[in-house]
């Protein structure tokens, strides 16, 4: 666990050998965007929101969508769209 942009990130591993392709943060809306790349070569893309918890001082970044497998870092960018609002 680390803080990230003022709240817990626990670090995932979707499927044990995916690595974080791409990363933004958005201040605005308080949002984080994760694409994972897996060995395979397809993307998963997360967005994630701070939700509260009252085991922590610091809220949780939570899994906003659901899992998504795209085939190009592009096209994860894309989908991820609908969540940058």
């Amino acid at each position: 666990m680390e803080e990230k942009h003022g709240a817990i990130w626990i670090k995932i591993e979707v499927d044990g050998v995916a690595q974080v392709a791409f990363e933004h943060y958005f201040p605005s809306i308080q949002k984080l965007h994760v694409i994972y790349e897996q060995a395979n070569g397809t993307f998963l893309p997360y967005s994630f929101v701070p939700k509260s918890d009252p085991q922590w001082r610091l809220p949780l970044w939570s899994q906003e969508n659901e899992k998504a497998m795209m085939p190009t870092l592009e096209s994860a960018k894309e989908y991820l769209k609908h969540y940058a609002m």
